[in-house]
């Protein structure tokens, strides 16, 4: 991200962005949740299933052995997807508006998990053979692929001019 003027339409665009995020998480859960009332893991792909898992740690299960309650996650969460909030309307580029509103939208779609059910709804399982990637949703993703185009903002993005 560089130095300069911010980006026109930041905010309109953040808010689709994460309402899109938010939207598209908490179905996916919601159909998560109701399939596996009576269902158990399912193989889609010979590499990925979908499978049930309550998170009660961070991102990827990080942290999750039930240590820190669900409302300090959550108010940390909170703080982040604020600061980062902030970023984003100061953000110049398209790309680095996007990126921080996947990773706020992403850890609000985490937040109201832990405000509901005091843990996050995992349910997307990537594997090969006998090794696994932790258990994972689309907040999960979206965090993920925010966090990457925040670094290909960085790495593209023009520097701002420093010359008087």
């Amino acid at each position: 991200m560089t130095a300069g003027r911010v980006m026109p339409g930041a905010l309109r665009l953040g808010l689709i962005v994460i309402a899109i995020s938010i939207i598209a998480d908490q179905a996916t859960k919601q159909v998560a949740l109701a399939y596996f009332k009576t269902h158990d893991a399912v193989t889609v792909l010979p590499f990925l299933d979908f499978t049930l898992a309550w998170n009660r740690g961070v991102s990827f299960g990080m942290f999750g052995d039930g240590g820190v309650p669900a409302w300090v996650l959550a108010l940390v969460s909170l703080a982040i997807a604020g600061f980062l909030a902030w970023q984003m309307l100061r953000s110049t580029s398209r790309i680095g508006v996007i990126g921080f509103a996947l990773i706020i939208g992403g850890a609000l779609g985490n937040v109201i998990d832990r405000g509901v059910y005091g843990a996050v709804v995992d349910f997307i399982l990537l594997h090969y053979e006998r090794y696994s990637w932790p258990v994972f949703n689309i907040a999960d993703t979206a965090i993920t692929i925010g966090v990457v185009l925040i670094l290909i903002d960085s790495l593209w993005s023009k520097p701002a001019s420093t010359t008087s």
